[in-house]
């Protein structure tokens, strides 16, 4: 008997040393080769391929200082582990290059006024806990420091960003100075204070943002990487056109967002404008139509004023583009779950100047179609009224529907528009003489380098009052000017948590069989159900009774 309990103990410890063996070895091994299971579909709690490309090629030592006070209330007690987390995970695959520490700067009183002098605050929360409230003093922000540049995440606020943020103040403090972004000004372009104030806000945390005037022949600053024109309205000279595009043969990137039509700020009146830029867009082989797109299906609630009444109506001509209309291969759009464009002009690429030898000068120019809206849209053209306009008309396609191009991207080596024609004269005095600004004895660039155009037949879908009720709009502008100034880097990132996801769009015969299926088909399944029902019954029930007449007969 004691033998017997002997050897079972020797087995039970034994096997109790190989699986704490195990859990040893899995454990050294895990410390060595960092993995994770994610099971989301957008991969929200894992790196993003993008991240893990720009820690791998950190070649210094970047440190992140989190400031954590001890003392966060008990709805913040997991932010603490949840950005170790990530910061653990990030220097797994920094491969010795980051350096990260936690700090409470309330423990020192010179760390505090220089964590303050940082641009980290401490902030004043309230806690409910046994029967009482008070306020408390704490820090949740984070530092990135490399060398004598510093990023600065003030307040974590929502975990699900913090990838991107982090991710985009180490390859800001890598650069001894940021990108610049460039916004004309001149021809009444939406203003960046105060229209664009939302786009401005959303940029200036990766790129140094300036405004442009071309007027008078001042050239595009050397310092500008990228360049938006934004909702121009009025002509553009021949010397603006010029200076545009001697901008893009130098190698710059623009971003045409051109409104062919104007809508009124008083009442729902269009008319068209005429920006001179039409004929050097289809030269660089897109071209914008002087018209507007309508989508019967696939469209946004627009909010209108009737006397004293507001409401909300489907409204066509903001035109909702879906998954399944954008380019699922480039990183601008294909996480994106929708996009609107409000009063929107169809594009229309130009077969001669793309995808073919004839803009660049024997390299091809290639087009990347980033959006198109659905096959139920048709266009109308001026003149506009009120009646064309209005939210209550019945829309009635006026030819036949079809998918229209709404943002297109090219890219290529550009032929200039102005390679075989002289330089247009200054029309306009110039205000300022420096150096900097005038160039004498002008010689033409008639060819680029790569480089790459946007063209959009809209602006007003990045204004920031549109922007406050279609996120995915600023997510599109924020995509596009990272592709264009600074590569894949951060677009990934940024557009995986995208959370919204639209109903599928499906047409009028699909929705007349819904209803009567809902209104017929249910309830004849109801009966057919019911009778099956009765007449199993009625049938057991006579063979219950024919059983019964033959056993009583026995």
């Amino acid at each position: 008997m004691l033998s017997r309990r002997f050897k079972y103990s020797t087995g039970s410890i034994i096997i109790a040393l190989i699986v704490l063996g195990i859990i040893i070895v899995i454990n050294f091994l895990a410390t060595r080769h960092f993995t994770r299971i994610d099971l989301t579909q957008n991969k929200e709690f894992t790196i993003s391929e993008s991240t893990k490309k720009v820690l791998k090629e950190l070649d210094d030592v970047i440190n992140i200082n989190a400031y954590f006070s001890k003392n966060l209330p008990p709805y913040l007690s997991n932010l603490e582990r949840q950005v170790k987390d990530i910061l653990d995970e990030y220097k797994a695959f920094a491969q010795g290059n980051l350096m990260t520490e936690f700090i409470d700067p309330a423990s020192n009183p010179t760390l505090e006024q220089k964590v303050r002098f940082m641009g980290i605050p401490q902030a004043q929360l309230n806690i409910f806990e046994k029967d009482k409230a008070e306020v408390v003093n704490v820090y949740f922000g984070i530092a990135v420091i490399f060398e004598d540049r510093k990023e600065v995440i003030p307040i974590i606020q929502n975990v699900m960003a913090l990838e991107y943020d982090l991710t985009s103040a180490i390859i800001k403090v890598r650069k001894s100075e940021p990108k610049t972004v460039g916004f004309l000004t001149g021809h009444r372009e939406f203003d960046l204070q105060r229209e664009l104030e939302v786009v401005r806000n959303s940029l200036e945390k990766q790129y140094s943002i300036t405004t442009v005037d071309i007027s008078g022949g001042k050239r595009v600053p050397e310092n500008i990487n990228t360049l938006i024109i934004g909702g121009p309205k009025d002509k553009f000279s021949d010397r603006d056109k010029y200076e545009v595009d001697q901008f893009l043969m130098r190698g710059g990137k623009i971003m045409f967002l051109i409104d062919p039509i104007d809508i009124g700020e008083q009442g729902l009146m269009a008319t068209e404008i005429d920006t001179n830029l039409g004929d050097m867009l289809e030269h660089y082989g897109v071209k914008i139509g002087k018209s507007m797109v309508l989508d019967r299906e696939s469209n946004a609630n627009a909010t209108f004023s009737s006397g004293y009444i507001q409401y909300s109506i489907p409204y066509p001509f903001w035109v909702r583009v879906t998954r399944q209309q954008m380019s699922r291969e480039n990183p601008m759009v294909n996480q994106l779950e929708n996009l609107v464009f409000p009063w929107t002009a169809p594009l229309e690429l130009i077969s001669s100047k793309v995808g073919t030898s004839g803009a660049s000068g024997g390299d091809k120019l290639k087009d990347i179609e980033l959006c198109r809206s659905s096959q139920y849209s048709w266009t109308i053209s001026g003149p506009y009224g009120f009646q064309s306009l209005s939210p209550q008309q019945n829309f009635i396609p006026t030819q036949d529907m079809k998918n229209f191009p709404l943002a297109i991207a090219v890219t290529g080596k550009f032929k200039s528009f102005y390679a075989d024609k002289p330089v247009p004269e200054i029309t306009q005095p110039i205000e300022d003489t420096s150096e900097t600004n005038t160039i004498t004895n002008i010689q033409t660039v008639k060819e680029s380098p790569e480089t790459q155009i946007i063209v959009v037949g809209n602006a007003k879908f990045m204004t920031s009052g549109f922007l406050s009720q279609f996120r995915a709009n600023r997510l599109f502008i924020e995509n596009a000017v990272d592709w264009m100034t600074l590569g894949d880097e951060l677009i990934n990132i940024r557009s995986r948590n995208v959370p919204d996801r639209p109903l599928k769009q499906i047409s009028e015969e699909a929705k007349f069989a819904i209803r009567v299926i809902n209104i017929v088909g249910i309830p004849i399944l109801v009966i057919v159900y019911g009778l099956a029902r009765f007449i199993l019954k009625r049938r057991a029930r006579k063979l219950f009774e024919t059983y019964s007449s033959l056993g009583g007969a026995k």
